[in-house]
């Protein structure tokens, strides 16, 4: 019996998730529905496992509702799932998907974005890396920032950056925007 290849099974698998074929469950967006299958799902992140393998209400409505992730992150991160190839990214869109990965547990996904999110690191978006990573506790994406030089924003750049967070976690927020404006000011 011939040997199934890598490339036909992924091809075989993404057929499966563009074509809409068998699916079982639903991720529902804020203005999206993506249709998919439970054992994929299940198979790439344990927490998908969880929620389809024990009392949750995914399991016996058959939908995951996201309302924290948009359409284009839950379809690339769908794409990933299905094919297990990187859908060409611009740095906020490798922000979002590293955001997802993290939050469903998809390690290999998480992986592949923080290597990106590393290769396109600059004096730019070095605040942005460092927020994200402290926001994921992910001390090894920390500490590649070290060595990186920050463009020195001003007060009221960080006060933009830092305003979304206020409501959500004020403590830390607070302190890493003292951390940052010590760092670039004094």
């Amino acid at each position: 019996m011939p040997l199934v290849s890598t490339k036909a099974l992924k091809e075989n698998l993404g057929s499966l998730y563009k074509e809409n074929l068998l699916y079982d469950t639903e991720l529902k967006t804020k203005t999206g529905s993506f249709p998919a299958h439970k054992n994929i799902l299940s198979a790439h992140s344990e927490v998908f496992r969880k929620m389809f393998a024990s009392d949750m209400k995914e399991k016996s409505t058959g939908c995951v509702v996201i309302e924290d992730l948009d359409d284009d992150t839950v379809h690339k991160m769908l794409l990933y799932i299905y094919t297990a190839t990187m859908p060409d990214l611009l740095w906020d869109s490798a922000c979002n998907l590293y955001a997802a990965a993290d939050k469903y547990e998809i390690l290999s996904l998480k992986g592949e974005c923080s290597s990106f999110l590393k290769d396109h690191l600059s004096s730019d978006n070095a605040l942005d890396l460092l927020i994200l990573a402290d926001m994921h506790q992910d001390e090894y994406l920390k500490s590649s920032i070290k060595d990186c030089r920050f463009n020195v924003p001003s007060v009221e750049r960080i006060n933009v950056i830092f305003k979304p967070f206020k409501s959500d976690i004020p403590r830390r927020s607070h302190l890493l925007k003292n951390k940052v404006q010590q760092k670039t000011f004094g």
